[in-house]
């Protein structure tokens, strides 16, 4: 009887615990697939990236043209990927072989349209490099949303002078290099509410002599420990032009003013020698003199003097990194080699640059103008605004 009973229930309860069973295996099945759907997709795309060309996470380069190395492409990728996610702007770089049945204006909003640029973001924030290697042509289509990004001057630049000045001398992908960064650069400067100031490619254009900005010098009393600069001696070929000069002011006003030339030289006097040797292991040309022009040009700093040694740092914009000077018998020059070794580059956050200086004669005499905001070394008194990003609104 007792069987029998057991043998009647068994169908009923086994199908009731295997509907159970069943519903949360569905459950958990569900789960797992979408977990490895993610997963799967974000190696995929790893996988893509890495592999086949022009299928790249975002495609924001896109080299039909085959002029650019492949290692370059994945470091332009990564690049202009970071910078989508720090300011949500969408920025597409297309090589082609040529423009056949179009004008480039026409094929550059057809490209547009096809490859969906800025369209997933905000206010059509994306922006459309094209470059045509058949007739070395740039086009530049720029979204709506971002007329305070690149204005008219900016981009009527970087068109008429990309050919000169971004890719010269067959460097293709150092030019290519600093144009992404003169862009990243202006992003970051309408962030801040800094508007562009179109007098600075007038001066490039016309190359006459410019004034840096409302410069202050302060000198403060001598700190101990500075006693050991020098190092500063007098270059054979230096003309009177370049020479060390009366203040750190004169010899940054000349700074600036080599900038605008763009003639790259560095054996001049303004520089210290160890700073000549340095630059003159560096691949300069106009296009970077330009660069750092278009960031410097017109910003209020204060120079603080103390005893042989003078920091310049800009109250005006956070994005732009101090300046060294020093002073020897013939006068003061400046000390790119110094300011390449006592500050560094940062990405990802509030600030993206700060000081890593550790025992030489400038952190020693301007110790106490080092703060500590949020693990970055910045400079008391200068222009310490952080960074927003789209994240963080």
């Amino acid at each position: 009887m007792i069987n029998r009973k057991i043998s009647q229930h068994m169908p009923k309860a086994l199908l009731r615990s295997s509907l159970i069973i069943l519903g949360l295996l569905i459950i958990l099945a569900a789960w797992n697939y979408s977990y490895i759907k993610k997963t799967t997709f974000l190696f995929g795309k790893k996988i893509i990236g890495l592999a086949a060309p022009g299928l790249l996470v975002r495609n924001h380069v896109i080299d039909e043209a085959g002029i650019l190395p492949r290692p370059d492409v994945l470091k332009f990728e990564e690049y202009l990927e970071w910078i989508y996610k720090e300011s949500d702007i969408d920025i597409r770089f297309v090589f082609v072989p040529k423009i056949v049945g179009a004008t480039i204006e026409e094929y550059a909003i057809a490209r547009v349209e096809d490859l969906g640029i800025g369209g997933k973001t905000r206010e059509e924030r994306g922006v459309l490099l094209l470059y045509d290697l058949e007739k070395k042509r740039l086009r530049i289509e720029v979204g709506y949303g971002l007329e305070e990004y690149f204005t008219d001057y900016f981009v009527s630049y970087l068109m008429r002078e990309h050919t000169e000045t971004f890719f010269e001398s067959g460097k293709l992908t150092l030019g290519l290099r600093l144009l992404i960064r003169m862009l990243h650069h202006n992003i970051r400067e309408a962030t801040l509410g800094n508007q562009f100031d179109p007098r600075v490619i007038d001066v490039i254009r016309s190359r006459r002599h410019l004034s840096g900005g409302a410069g202050v010098t302060g000198t403060m009393p001598a700190k101990s420990g500075n006693q050991d600069a020098g190092g500063s001696t007098h270059v054979a070929d230096n003309n009177e032009d370049y020479s060390p000069q009366k203040t750190p002011h004169d010899v940054y006003e000349k700074y600036l003013q080599w900038l605008v030339y763009g003639v790259f030289k560095p054996k001049i006097g303004i520089f210290t020698v160890q700073s000549q040797n340095f630059m003159a292991s560096l691949p300069m040309t106009k296009a970077y003199f330009h660069y750092i022009l278009l960031q410097e040009y017109g910003r209020e700093y204060k120079i603080e003097i103390r005893d042989n040694v003078a920091l310049l740092y800009f109250t005006n914009d956070p994005l732009v990194s101090p300046h060294f000077f020093i002073k020897s018998d013939m006068g003061w020059q400046m000390d790119i080699q110094s300011e390449a070794r006592n500050t560094r580059n940062r990405v990802g956050g509030v600030y993206i640059w700060d000081y890593r200086g550790k025992d030489d004669i400038y952190t020693r005499a301007f110790h106490d103008k080092l703060i500590n905001i949020k693990n970055y070394i910045r400079i008391k008194g200068g222009d310490n605004r952080q960074l927003p990003t789209r994240s963080t609104g």
